[in-house]
């Protein structure tokens, strides 16, 4: 049976109209040519799209002639380009009515395979048809007219077409016989074609072609193959048997094209509706993929830029759309070719695979994306989605600009180049004021011979009351209330003391034995009893011993990494354990600790992917603390910490320090006045250095491996000055306020300062 070509043509140059016959429909009515500057609007490409391995040097592919490309851009195909993919060493196969050699739109494009097959014409296109499919592949980027959506692909053109059919003015067109057709599928095959684009429609192949594609597929091309343009009549509503009955024999590597938008004075637009001369996908839903049909630009066999409308011009859309694909990665089958550019597509009308739209509208963009599971290279474990959370000791640290690059592989084993450190989140801004006031807290203890007591609860959600008794917390309380602190300090013998506690650091249990107070500061906290990130405690434990000298306390405590804000961090667990020797020399009184703090999960209270290092970290800190009595109830204070931290994906150096002065009797008996300044712990040093795969071989399908490194050292750096007073009053009362301000704050060089007040009163039970 004879299939005819799929399209029309309005040329721009001569403003003349001329028309092939569409299959078994007739001609497909072009609407009038629009103005030579109009721009079709380009979807734009995700900010974060990956590009495949090797990066290459950035291009500017958004030109004019870009702009004016509406196949290329309609498809969202600067993706592909943006990622090194342009069509170059792809075959793509043009089975039509040739194609004009001399145009410059083709030089350089057309391989040498590329012959008659239905006669001895030469290449010669008497219709314009081929010569305008051809163009929507592979037309030069050159800087003027319109490129190919694949424009560096080369073109196995077979002219198929009956002799003197195309020239035939009392007939309908140029026709094809399915002898001619299977001719130029086993050439292309033979030729290397990875790629053959079917502009034609009519009856059901017969059985020398079926087989001709069967051999085709077999070799893993790709065939697309136009939906037909009977949109208007009945038989509309399937598929042309041309394109449906090779989708249901070859469903892996058949894509059925058809035709979406409209052709305006102004441009084409409506690209989410099918043009109304498209057949719809019916049958072949499932191999059904829609593109622009409607006053596509190309050219015609002149070299004129012109506009052609029909599915006989989605196809080479979509064709060009696979070359892009197997250009950006090699590795790919057919079928994987076909699979991804379905999977990819936008979902158009019903929900899913539909009767109309089939699988839905092509788009480049989301093809180059990484589908399914992704892995890094070289590794077989699955890449978590969720992204990392930095430690807050890492503030504004450019972790999320300074590239961090690395290959992945997604479900189709396609190498893509990433930036990790755009997974990375910092840390939340902080309230601490708010953290530090934030609940009703009441407070009591007692003592008992060797044994003393203390504990805090807070208030109820329902705010129905502590219900304490002064007694202790029996069964009645319990219920009412939540514990949130308390601790139990027992002498052992005269040179031994023990201290546990709940909810309260293994810091504030070594403070409990030594008597060294840290100060009633809200926000320039203890910087050796926080280990850089809002902990919530559960046990600690705090063993002192008397050695003459020295003393020596052994210290731990596990928790749990909290916060203002839930992080990926939140709950993961940490356990604390330390020693230090303190030792009176007169007035003065030094302290020496190190601490080794273990996270399962967590780094410093952030939370790495496993690309990233996940999987906790170990951090050695070295405490020094010095504090003088200055006499007349004043007395100062240095304390300052060290931190070594190693996790899977680097390592870092930290440091926190604080000064401060305080006094008691000040301004009357029992008062007590503090003053700070302090730097909370901070990233100084260090951050990212791992082997990543930072290549990817093809022709192996194996990553190269090299050291990257990113630095975690914040540019900002919080400094906390604050200044507290509190005294007695109204009996056992106990009024206390706190002025203070941060500069930096979060170490976030840019952050406004932030400062505040606060004043509290509190009474015994």
């Amino acid at each position: 049976m004879a299939k005819a070509l799929v399209g029309s043509a309005a040329t721009l140059a001569l403003l003349s109209l001329s028309a092939c016959g569409g299959g078994g429909g007739g001609p497909v009515a072009s609407t009038p040519a629009p103005p030579t500057s109009t721009a079709p609007v380009t979807p734009t490409p995700a900010p974060t799209t990956p590009a495949p391995a090797p990066t290459v040097a950035a291009i500017n592919y958004n030109t004019t002639e870009y702009q004016r490309s509406n196949a290329a851009t309609s498809s969202g195909a600067i993706a592909a380009y943006h990622a090194g993919a342009t069509g170059k060493n792809v075959k793509v196969a043009v089975i039509d009515s040739g194609i004009n050699p001399d145009v410059g739109e083709f030089a350089g494009r057309i391989d040498a395979a590329s012959r008659d097959v239905a006669g001895s014409r030469g290449l010669g296109d008497d219709s314009g048809h081929g010569s305008a499919a051809a163009g929507v592949i592979a037309a030069n980027r050159n800087g003027s007219g319109t490129h190919g959506v694949a424009f560096d692909s080369t073109l196995l053109v077979y002219r198929a077409d009956t002799p003197g059919s195309c020239t035939d003015t009392e007939g309908d067109g140029c026709s094809f016989s399915d002898y001619n057709i299977a001719r130029g599928m086993d050439a292309a095959v033979a030729a290397g074609a990875k790629v053959v684009n079917l502009s034609l429609g009519g009856s059901a192949p017969g059985t020398s072609l079926l087989n001709s594609m069967r051999a085709a597929v077999t070799a893993g091309v790709v065939i697309v193959i136009s939906a037909g343009n009977d949109g208007d009549k009945p038989e509309g509503v399937d598929a042309d048997p041309f394109a449906a009955v090779p989708a249901s024999r070859f469903p892996t590597q058949v894509i059925v094209a058809g035709a979406l938008g409209t052709m305006t004075s102004s441009g084409t637009v409506g690209l989410d509706q099918l043009s109304s001369f498209s057949n719809r996908a019916g049958i072949a839903a499932n191999n059904y993929l829609g593109a622009i049909g409607a006053g596509v630009r190309t050219v015609d066999q002149n070299g004129n830029e012109s506009r052609w409308s029909g599915t006989s011009f989605s196809a080479p859309t979509i064709s060009g759309a696979a070359a892009l694909l197997a250009s950006a990665f090699p590795n790919l089958s057919g079928a994987q070719i076909v699979d991804i550019l379905f999977k990819s597509a936008d979902d158009l009308g019903a929900t899913g695979t539909d009767s109309i739209f089939g699988r839905g509208r092509l788009n480049v963009t989301r093809a180059m994306q990484p589908i399914g599971t992704v892995s890094l290279a070289g590794s077989s474990e699955a890449i978590s989605s969720t992204g990392s959370d930095a430690p807050a000791a890492a503030g504004d640290a450019p972790v999320g600009t300074a590239s961090i690059g690395a290959v992945i592989l997604d479900g189709y084993s396609r190498a893509f180049a990433v930036d990790l450190a755009r997974t990375i989140r910092t840390a939340p801004r902080t309230e601490p004021l708010h953290r530090a006031l934030g609940g009703t807290l009441r407070a009591g203890g007692a003592g008992a011979g060797p044994l003393s007591i203390m504990m805090t609860v807070a208030e109820r959600s329902d705010g129905k009351g502590y219900l304490l008794g002064q007694a202790g917390i029996g069964p009645e309380d319990l219920r009412r209330a939540r514990l949130v602190a308390g601790s139990a300090v027992a002498r052992i013998d005269r040179k031994t003391a023990v201290a546990f506690g709940y909810a309260e650091g293994a810091k504030a249990m070594e403070r409990r034995l030594s008597g060294v107070s840290s100060g009633s500061f809200l926000i320039a906290r203890d910087v050796s009893g926080n280990p850089g990130f809002d902990a919530e405690r559960g046990s600690s434990i705090a063993l002192r011993r008397d050695l003459g000298k020295a003393a020596l306390t052994i210290s731990g405590e596990t928790g749990e990494v909290t916060g203002e804000q839930r992080t990926l961090a939140f709950g993961s667990p940490y356990r604390w354990t330390a020693f230090s020797l303190d030792r009176s020399l007169g007035r003065q009184w030094l302290s020496l600790g190190l601490g080794r703090l273990e996270e399962e999960r967590s780094l410093l209270g952030g939370r790495m992917d496993g690309l990233l290092g996940g999987g906790g970290a170990a951090t050695t800190f070295l405490d020094l603390e010095a504090r003088r009595d200055l006499g007349a109830g004043w007395s100062a204070g240095m304390t300052a910490r060290r931190g070594w931290t190693r996790f899977a994906g680097g390592s870092f150096t930290t440091g926190a320090y604080a000064v401060d002065v305080a006094a008691s009797d000040l301004l009357g008996d029992g008062d007590r006045f503090g003053v700070r300044l302090s730097q909370p712990l901070r990233i100084d040093g260090g951050g990212f250095a791992m082997s990543l795969p930072t290549s990817f071989d093809y022709a192996g399908m194996t990553p190269g491996y090299s050291i990257v490194r990113s630095s975690m050292v914040p540019r900002g750096r919080e400094l906390d000055a604050e200044l507290s007073y509190g005294r007695r009053w109204l009996g056992n009362g106990w009024v206390s306020g706190n002025l203070f301000t941060r500069l930096q704050p979060d170490h976030i060089r840019a952050a406004a300062p932030d400062t505040g007040a606060a004043v509290r009163f509190s009474l015994g039970f």
